[in-house]
């Protein structure tokens, strides 16, 4: 049981992240560094997020409280989207619940979903703050390597049999977010069937974190899940206003999923902060009307990011479909060197990377590239100081 006593020590223990910030800092030149280990956007907020529709009947009274689950004029407007573009068969707005970026997502759905010990089969590499938001809803994540070794989409036994060598009784779900965060690659559609019979077959789960939905370089189109036979009653779609409309800084996402998901999920959600941040679906509302502009305006500009690393970068990575981000395969470079003996690299080098370990147990040796946390040009040129990793 903790007790006041075990708390004596209120420093924070610093994460991978914080060590390269505090190496940043201390620099004798942080100007000079090209800085691309967060997964963040060079853009400022759209303009458009700020420019009020011609009637905003949502946008008074914003020092009331809201309801719990969000504004209804923005599930709505999700609803739309969400059974339009991504297809998939809700039935309406109260399937659909606003929570703090996709982050809140995660949490509520591990934490009133699932019990403390279960286990999820994580397809690995993956987003690396997933650890902390598993750990802290006191669930396991059982690392799956995936997304350098993805098999054939036709090959429909691959990927189940990938599955089921770490399915233990302690299963409940499969976690996977595609176009995938940190290697670019992203499933297919018989990858995505594959799935779906595995989960039917041993009755798990799906949480399908879906942020970089709009980001798909591949003649591939991206596709929900959910929309596959049997799949919406067992499936958790995660989305962010955080990446389609450059927004992170105000932390609001969606869930959608069967309304008694929904249910589950909305007294937690309620628990933790009530409602989502009110104004900042005010701008969600005004980006899904613009959505058309403002997601084209990113995609141009983060593709020619993309093509700045194709064209400069000298050292093997996995082939890109989705995302904002190159994975590197530096294993040839970087063999048995530590964390600090890597960050200084980087440091001399003149660029700063997440590394691999971050994003998996199976990836050390690798680093991941953020192309859009910087205009393209700089993109090049950090690219270009790769080579002295």
């Amino acid at each position: 049981m903790s007790r006041p006593h075990t708390y004596k020590d209120n420093s924070f223990k610093p994460t991978l992240f914080n060590q390269i910030e505090e190496a940043i800092k201390a620099s004798s030149d942080p100007d000079a560094l090209i800085a691309l280990h967060v997964g963040d956007t060079w853009f400022d907020l759209p303009k458009e997020l700020n420019q009020p529709l011609e009637s905003e009947p949502w946008n008074e009274r914003l020092s009331r409280y809201g309801a719990t689950q969000g504004e209804i004029e923005l599930r709505n407007r999700l609803f739309q989207k969400l059974t339009t573009k991504n297809q998939l068969p809700l039935s309406g707005p109260q399937e659909v619940q606003l929570v703090f970026g996709a982050t809140g997502g995660l949490f509520l759905t591990m934490s009133k979903l699932m019990n403390p010990g279960d286990e999820i089969l994580t397809l690995a590499p993956y987003w690396a703050i997933l650890r902390v938001v598993a750990s802290t809803a006191g669930v396991k994540l059982v690392e799956v390597p995936t997304f350098d070794r993805l098999p054939d989409p036709s090959d429909t036994q691959a990927m189940a049999e990938m599955l089921d060598t770490y399915r233990t009784d302690k299963t409940v779900a499969v976690y996977f977010n595609s176009p995938n965060n940190p290697s670019g690659v992203q499933l297919k559609r018989g990858h995505l069937e594959s799935i779906a019979e595995y989960a039917q077959k041993h009755d798990l789960w799906v949480l399908s974190d879906e942020a970089y939905e709009d980001f798909v370089w591949s003649d591939d189109p991206h596709i929900s899940i959910g929309t596959l036979d049997g799949m919406y009653e067992r499936t958790v779609s995660i989305f962010t206003m955080s990446k389609s409309y450059a927004g992170a800084g105000l932390r609001l996402g969606c869930v959608a999923a069967p309304q008694g998901v929904i249910a589950a999920l909305n007294p937690s959600h309620v628990g933790v902060g009530y409602e989502p941040n009110r104004l900042a679906q005010v701008q969600w509302i005004r980006g899904l009307e613009r959505s058309e502009v403002i997601i084209n305006s990113l995609k141009i500009a983060y593709h020619e990011g993309l093509r700045a690393v194709e064209e400069n970068c000298t050292v093997p990575y996995l082939a890109p479909e989705g995302s904002f981000y190159v994975f590197l395969d530096l294993r040839d470079r970087w063999q048995g060197l530590s964390g600090d003996e890597k960050l200084k690299r980087m440091l001399d080098a003149g660029v700063v990377l997440s590394t691999g370990e971050a994003f998996g147990n199976d990836y050390n040796g690798w680093a991941r590239f953020c192309y859009t946390a910087e205009p393209p040009e700089r993109i090049a040129e950090a690219a270009r100081r790769v080579a002295n990793l």
